[in-house]
């Protein structure tokens, strides 16, 4: 009877990690396409004035902050995407959700007692949510779950950034 929950447990295990890994191989090719969207990482519009700042002796913490979380959001809204798409995975195979919950609070904890927490806090939120709007086929950067995320993050008040930089 142990032999045969403990076997059960881990197959359920293995499928899990096994639609985690598989989620982000194959998304994670799709972060690189096109640059028209705010959360490529590439299009921080506070980089130059940053760098700027930097060249002339300036020690600008708004500055910093607004970069900080241009950076933080840049690589929050696609996560919480591919985070979307493990939870309709597990869904769909009649998987433990609340085993994916916990292997994301694991990964990206909520109560360390830092602003990070209520980054990772609203990416599990978002995940689970909007999971049925994640598709295959699209690239998260036409998602409305990036969107989204993207939407709430940079909307945050950036000196909660500052922890971050």
């Amino acid at each position: 009877m142990t032999v045969t929950f403990i076997q059960s447990f881990f197959q359920k295990m293995c499928f899990m990690a096994s639609a985690l890994v598989v989620a982000s191989l194959c998304l994670s090719g799709q972060a690189v396409g096109a640059s028209d969207k705010p959360w490529d990482y590439d299009n921080n519009i506070y980089s130059e004035p940053l760098d700027e700042s930097i060249e002339y002796g300036g020690g600008n913490q708004e500055l910093l902050n607004k970069y900080t979380q241009w950076d933080v959001c840049s690589r929050m809204a696609p996560s919480t995407y591919r985070m979307a798409l493990t939870v309709k995975v597990v869904k769909e195979n009649q998987g433990n959700l609340d085993e994916i919950r916990q292997l994301f609070e694991d990964e990206w904890p909520i109560n360390e007692g830092y602003f990070r927490d209520v980054i990772n806090k609203k990416k599990i939120e978002l995940a689970f949510k909007m999971a049925d709007l994640s598709k295959w086929e699209e690239s998260n950067k036409e998602s409305p779950i990036t969107q989204a995320a993207w939407d709430w993050c940079i909307a945050q008040d950036p000196e909660d950034f500052e922890e971050l930089s």
